[in-house]
């Protein structure tokens, strides 16, 4: 496990890529005294993996933004005690989708957001942004107008390869047009949930970098 500063009192930890994955898995947890909160908990082994720590250290998870339910992002709620989760209203489809019924219980968001909600934690403002696109669920948190954590909107391996994680036609349209939404962040910092964070400068270079990968797969 890798630790990245971000800035204060945010930290993002990145983990290696599990077995025949292309792809590191991260939790950012953002700290308020000894307590945190969790964009995302990757699989249940990395989160238990980084409870671990903080047990060591006297940090206790308090709360936990769900970017979109993928296991990747997800499985790691396994790991924790019951506390609120935010999550998309349309968790369901992506549930439905790709997770056995009986493993819902784990996963449903006890905080559901269908439009942007804002609030504060800690020292920093946090909005939570529905946005389809890598998934129906997919949301999209901003940090204080600086940081944009953009979910697997735009991911790529740890040595800065352009991956693409969708199958799905439908999937795939959806995707492509988000990248074009993403334009409209241009000015922030980008925290991808699979990939190295990058400054706004280099947003609309990963997006046609990302779009142009998405269009040869498809040509």
């Amino acid at each position: 496990m890798e630790k990245q500063h971000i800035t204060k009192d945010i930290i993002q930890y990145i983990f290696d890529p599990q077995p025949k994955r292309h792809f590191s898995t991260s939790i950012i947890a953002i700290f308020n005294g000894n307590k945190a909160l969790l964009i995302d908990t990757a699989y249940e082994e990395q989160m238990s993996e980084l409870l671990d720590e903080f047990s060591r250290t006297g940090i206790e998870v308090e709360r936990v933004v769900i970017t979109h339910f993928h296991g990747d992002h997800m499985e790691g709620l396994k790991a924790l005690p019951k506390i609120p989760i935010y999550g998309s209203a349309s968790f369901w489809q992506t549930l439905n989708r790709w997770t056995a019924k009986e493993e819902h219980v784990y996963y449903t968001p006890s905080i559901m957001v269908d439009e942007s909600l804002s609030f504060v934690y800690g020292e920093h403002n946090l909005t939570l942004m529905p946005f389809p696109g890598h998934s129906d669920c997919g949301m999209l948190v901003k940090i204080d107008d600086h940081f944009l954590h953009v979910g697997d909107e735009l991911m790529s391996s740890p040595d800065g390869v352009p991956l693409l994680p969708l199958s799905d036609g439908n999937d795939m349209k959806r995707h492509l047009d988000s990248l074009d939404r993403l334009r409209s962040y241009e000015g922030l910092t980008i925290i991808p949930g699979h990939g190295s964070i990058f400054d706004s400068e280099s947003l609309s270079s990963e997006i046609n970098v990302n779009k142009l990968s998405y269009l040869g797969k498809t040509s």
